[in-house]
This record gives structure tokens, sequence and C-alpha cells, in this order.
């Protein structure tokens, strides 16, 4: 989808997986979960790609992660940077399946710098999709938020940000992830102080907000890394596998 932040947005588009091979990841850890007596509780798709741009696909691998493997469907959650229709295509399915929005900008201007979907589908279509889906469904709505030091970090923009999803009725949370490092983008993560109070000034309209905890960092397993880092061992730049 082009996010300029995003080493997988950086890579450009490969294909799309097939059903099979999204149920096969969860598969395999689930047996050998079960080898060790313990169960697989949770799925998340999210990371290298757009689960509702492959819609058919991602959907189909979700009812058989419920049906053949029995993960429920309130523990299966699906990640997108904002494609309108499919969200509300989604909210009409009657599978109660948890929906994640990365967001990242709390205005139309900054967010379309950043993440090319935003000219296509622009905030005000896309909170309206995310009301919509809240009605539907009566889940809460997750919002991913990478923050990026003095970008989207600020306390200007967690006020931008009270104010833009206050109108969800509190049926929604916010993850804030620091940055990633990436390559191809020259942000940096935000200390731990500034995070606080964007987690505060969230609380005074009634957001919630919780800040995660990097992890994989020491081996480029953020999205899209580790694919990045195979291409330049082997000489392939950029491009995709």
């Amino acid at each position: 989808m082009g996010c300029v932040f995003c080493a997988t947005g950086q890579m450009g588009f490969a294909r799309q997986l097939t059903s099979s091979e999204i149920l096969e990841q969860v598969q395999r850890f689930h047996v050998e979960l079960v080898a060790k007596g313990e169960r697989l509780s949770n799925v998340v798709l999210m990371g290298m790609g757009e689960p509702l741009g492959n819609y058919k696909n991602v959907l189909e691998a979700v009812r058989r992660m419920n049906s053949e493997i029995g993960i429920g469907a309130r523990h299966i959650t699906i990640s997108t940077v904002g494609l309108v229709p499919r969200i509300r295509r989604l909210a009409q399915e009657g599978i109660q399946v948890n929906l994640a929005v990365s967001l990242h900008a709390a205005s139309d201007a900054e967010r379309s710098a950043i993440m090319p979907v935003n000219l296509r589908f622009p905030l005000s279509e896309l909170m309206s999709a995310c009301d919509d889906y809240v009605q539907q469904t009566g889940r809460r709505i997750t919002f991913e938020w990478a923050l990026i030091a003095g970008q989207n970090d600020t306390p200007e923009v967690a006020h931008k940000l009270g104010k833009l999803l206050s109108t969800l009725n509190k049926s929604c949370h916010v993850n804030l992830i620091p940055l990633n490092p990436t390559a191809g983008f020259d942000g940096a993560p935000t200390k731990a102080a500034d995070c606080k109070v964007f987690v505060d000034i969230l609380a005074e309209y009634g957001v919630a907000a919780t800040p995660r905890v990097r992890r994989g960092i020491d081996i480029d397993a953020g999205c899209g890394q580790l694919k990045a880092k195979v291409n330049k061992v082997l000489g392939r730049g950029g491009a995709p596998v």
C-alpha cells in the first residue's frame, strides 16, 4: 500500500497469498503448541500485506481457523490501512472478528503524506466506515499508531487524534507503537516520556491508549524488515522475492 514508514510498503507488491497459505501458518503453530500441551489462542492478520486487499482468501482462511482449528472469531484480528468499502463489507459478514485500523495521522494532509491510501479514502470516509462497523457488530475497533518522534507524537497531534476518535463513543482503543527503524525512512521512535504525555491527552477525550513494547528489533523482525534483510544479503535490493 506504499506507506512510507513501512518496510513492506517500500518493497512493492508481489502477489496475494491463497487461503490455504494463510491457514498453513496458523496450522503449523497450532500443531507445535498442541504437542507441548498448549494451545493457539489468538491470531492477528497484519504485517506484510493488506488483509482486506485479499478479502476473499482472508475471510475463507479466518472461517477455517474457526471451524477447523477452533479459534473463536473474537480471538482473530484483521488489520487494514483503511479500505473503506471492505470495512463496510466486513461489517455485514456476521462474523465477530476484531478490526484493527492503521491510522498514524489525524489529519488528511498528514496522513496522505505517509499513507497514499488516504488520497482515495480520506479520514471522513474512514471514520464513517469505522462507526458503521461498531454499530453493525458491537465490536470495539483498535487503531494502530506508529509513534514517530517529532512528527505524530506531539501534544498537538494527540489533541487532534482525541477529537477524531471521540466520535466513536469510547468504542475504540489505540495501540501506540514506537516506530520500527527501516532503511527507507529516516524517522525515529518516540521517547517514553513523550509517549506518556500522548496517552494522558487521549484520556482527556475518553480514548484509551496502550503503549506497546517493540519486539524483534535486534533481528529486523518488524513488518517487512526480515524480507528486506534477506533481499539485501542476496543482492536483490528492495525488489520483492
